[in-house]
């Protein structure tokens, strides 16, 4: 956690504030190491603070026992009034002004009326897109959880189940396996509904030649993973065939592509040529992929428009899909970490056609 504290105080530094104020609970871990669901951070040049209430007092007391450059503070409230003690009236803080909602900004204005507030939108959240090792592992487990439930699940699949009960059956399986909760909420989308990128599992009942979607994702010490893979259930039709040969070839020429210092636009557009040049560009409407950790949708964003090169230790998705409102939709995803020669992937759950039996 040491270089992410060095990190912060660099940006501390560069925009000439006297602290950094934490907010986010997925950033306080980021740069702390502190997990808690009501937690605050600050940060001088020298000084490191916690601010947690009375359900962590334990947690926090033994953290700051460990790592002694912290010093804890009990709040009662959480409305900033703790921060009157610590904060000089001449100080210049920085805020996370992508998370602080309107009400909590007033609210620090109105407990700390004579301090400046500096707006951070991106300095903060740009701190932990490279991940640490013990980070990684934790996500290389639970893509594991994941790929394991998944195999487990489709001898389960049969004719008339319903996308909800699949959906609550992998969920199990994943609980079962080692996974703590859903890293989001699981999609499971049958026939032409699978043409909905984020469908939410309904009644639906599976029918001979429907396309299968399924992405969910596992967390293994807070941290997430995410994959997507698309079935048919029988016999696959020559239409579904074509689309899902497009798609896998999309996602392999990107992780092909995908490496440390690569733009992430480059690599969005290795999958994305390949389905316009199919004919499908109308039919892929979202980006490539996404960074991942704590939360399960994080910087970087792979799509056309961010020029940003990527970072060594990144974890992100590649997940390229064609959609078809008559026919139904493919999508495959995978999570990598990036390194200088390439990436390395988490998630080995097949990726050819899978023709699930009747």
């Amino acid at each position: 956690m040491i270089s992410r504290i060095k990190a912060v105080r660099k940006i501390l530094s560069a925009r000439k504030c006297t602290h950094l104020l934490i907010t986010d609970t997925a950033d306080v871990e980021y740069i702390s190491g502190f997990r808690s669901s009501n937690a605050t951070l600050l940060i001088g040049a020298d000084t490191l603070q916690l601010f947690t209430d009375f359900r962590y007092k334990e947690a926090a007391n033994e953290f700051c026992r460990t790592n002694k450059s912290w010093k804890f503070h009990l709040i009662e409230e959480s409305n900033y009034k703790y921060l009157r003690a610590v904060i000089d009236t001449k100080s210049v803080i920085g805020i996370q002004s992508d998370t602080v909602t309107i009400d909590q900004f007033h609210e620090l204005k109105r407990v700390l009326p004579k301090v400046k507030f500096v707006p951070m939108s991106n300095e903060i959240s740009n701190v932990s897109i490279q991940k640490l090792d013990n980070e990684i592992e934790s996500m290389k487990m639970a893509a594991r959880i994941g790929d394991l439930a998944l195999k487990a699940l489709l001898p389960t699949i049969k004719i008339s189940m319903t996308e909800i009960e699949a959906a609550r059956n992998l969920e199990n399986l994943c609980s079962k396996y080692g996974s703590l909760r859903p890293s989001f909420e699981t999609i499971v989308l049958f026939g032409k509904r699978s043409s909905l990128p984020h469908g939410r599992p309904a009644d639906c009942k599976l029918a001979a030649g429907d396309f299968i979607l399924v992405d969910f994702g596992c967390v293994v010490n807070g941290f997430c993973s995410d994959i997507t893979r698309t079935f048919v259930f029988g016999k696959a039709s020559d239409s579904q065939r074509s689309i899902y040969n497009i798609v896998q070839k999309a996602q392999r020429c990107a992780k092909e592509t995908a490496r440390a210092n690569i733009r992430a636009c480059e690599v969005d557009l290795a999958a994305r040529s390949i389905i316009e040049k199919s004919g499908y560009g109308d039919q892929f409407g979202h980006a490539t992929g996404h960074g991942i950790g704590l939360r399960v949708h994080e910087k970087p964003r792979i799509s056309p428009k961010n020029e940003t090169p990527l970072l060594k230790n990144s974890v992100i998705t590649i997940e390229p899909g064609i959609y078809i409102s008559e026919l139904g939709g493919v999508r495959i995803e995978d999570m990598v970490v990036l390194t200088k020669e390439g990436c390395e992937t988490l998630t080995h759950s097949p990726r050819k056609l899978m023709e699930l039996p009747l």
